[in-house]
């Protein structure tokens, strides 16, 4: 979740679109007043709902701000996901000893671990049944209440509307949080697990056009 006063925008950061590298490219020009996370009355990843409760606490006018969303083929969402998972467990898994990882760190650890003591569908199966569909973050009650929701497929194009609409000079997006791939998309989901997907994800997928698609 970025803000700022100044410029007027709110974005709201789902996991795995591209929000770290629209922080970054923010952050290191101070186009950012607050930043979702440790410190900041948001949480990271927040949603409209509580996003417009905090603006309601602080007596700020969330209607006079840009406020947008990204959203991502989900499939190619879920299979980032199962790829940082595989990453961090590994990671975890062969840690030298010597060497102090936080406890956040050890519990991310270990939860990624255990995702994958079965099979790269068991693994895949529990990471689209705990993640909160891209709709619950930029609607309450099935309504829309964002003023633009961006295509991670078009993110560079995305990123200059973005700026042109908050006065903002023409910037470029640096990417960054790229997961290493180890398999191919169509080795980690099944017939059932794209159906899981499609009915979880049914709006954004409607809504979108998007489609099981084995070209990353």
């Amino acid at each position: 979740m970025l803000l700022s006063h100044k410029h007027k925008f709110v974005t709201i950061d789902i996991p795995k679109t591209g929000t770290r590298s629209f922080r970054e490219t923010l952050n290191k020009k101070n186009l950012v007043e607050v930043i979702g996370g440790a410190g900041s009355q948001f949480n990271q990843h927040a949603g409209i709902r509580e996003i417009r409760d905090i603006f309601i606490k602080n007596e700020w006018n969330i209607e006079d701000y840009f406020c947008m969303a990204v959203v991502r083929n989900p499939w190619k969402r879920y299979f980032s996901f199962f790829n940082y998972f595989k990453e961090y467990g590994e990671k975890y898994l062969k840690r030298d000893p010597s060497i102090n990882w936080g406890e956040a760190q050890v519990i991310q650890g270990k939860r990624s671990a255990s995702l994958f003591q079965d099979s790269n569908q068991s693994a895949m199966r529990e990471i689209i049944k705990t993640t909160e569909p891209q709709h619950s973050y930029y609607s309450i009650e099935g309504e829309i209440k964002v003023n633009h929701i961006a295509v991670f497929e078009n993110i560079n194009d995305e990123f200059v509307f973005f700026c042109e609409k908050n006065g903002i000079e023409p910037l470029t997006l640096c990417h960054s949080n790229n997961s290493k791939k180890t398999l191919h998309i169509e080795e980690v989901f099944d017939d059932s697990l794209i159906d899981l997907v499609y009915k979880k994800e049914k709006q954004v997928i409607e809504q979108f056009e998007y489609s099981f698609n084995v070209e990353l």
